[in-house]
């Protein structure tokens, strides 16, 4: 009954650990560069974008695969746009062409950290809204001639890139201004309110389990 109740106390408190490890900084932020003044149907544009470790300098990891944006429309049909690799690390283009007419969400797509789901909003025909940061302050990187295009930051904003950047010098000009918009940006760690439903039901199984081993050891 102990080394049950002890494995499970285990499971919960891994969990828990993984969970504020996203929180921690497992996620990316993806900015685009400077859109069209204007956006029709069926027409083909190319979007820059960057994916920002942390919101504040390229992947770190090795490698971050293949990327692309992705469209939704109102129904929920998305539609992928393949990324290609720029020069400059961590930054990608892909040739977009929305099919149809309506108001259409870009999100990122890779298969390693968690992706950015609101990186702009899109009326076709009509503008781009890039989505505002939920960045107050990034981490210092020498981005050197080719850099993002920071947005500014959501008046909500709360996230603080990391002191240091890993290997980057500090420069004062990777440091995004400071300035108050609107709108939410995601790359949002997952709610402690799940992380506290997982550990009661985890509490809870191992409650049943352990009288269940009781009574078979009664009888």
């Amino acid at each position: 009954m102990r080394r049950i109740l002890v494995v499970l106390a285990l499971v919960l408190a891994s969990g828990l650990f993984a969970t504020s490890s996203a929180q921690a900084g497992n996620w990316e932020e993806t900015l685009l560069d400077p859109v069209p003044a204007r956006v029709e149907p069926g027409v083909t544009y190319t979007f820059g974008y960057w994916i920002l470790q942390h919101g504040s300098y390229p992947f770190m990891g090795g490698d971050l695969g293949p990327t692309a944006l992705v469209a939704k429309d109102q129904e929920g049909i998305a539609v992928e746009f393949a990324g290609t690799a720029a020069p400059t690390k961590g930054h990608y283009f892909a040739e977009v062409v929305f099919p149809h007419k309506g108001t259409w969400t870009i999100q990122s797509k890779h298969e390693v950290i968690m992706t950015d789901t609101l990186v702009a909003t899109v009326e076709v025909p009509g503008a781009v809204e890039i989505a505002p940061s939920q960045m107050t302050q990034r981490a210092p990187y020498d981005w050197g001639t080719a850099r993002p295009s920071f947005p500014p930051s959501d008046a909500g904003a709360a996230l603080v890139g990391p002191e240091t950047a890993p290997s980057a010098p500090t420069t004062e000009a990777a440091v995004a201004p400071k300035s108050q918009s609107s709108v939410d940006k995601p790359a949002r760690p997952l709610p402690w309110s799940l992380v506290a439903l997982g550990g009661v039901a985890t509490i809870g199984f191992a409650v049943w389990l352990g009288r269940r081993f009781a009574r078979a050891n009664r009888g």
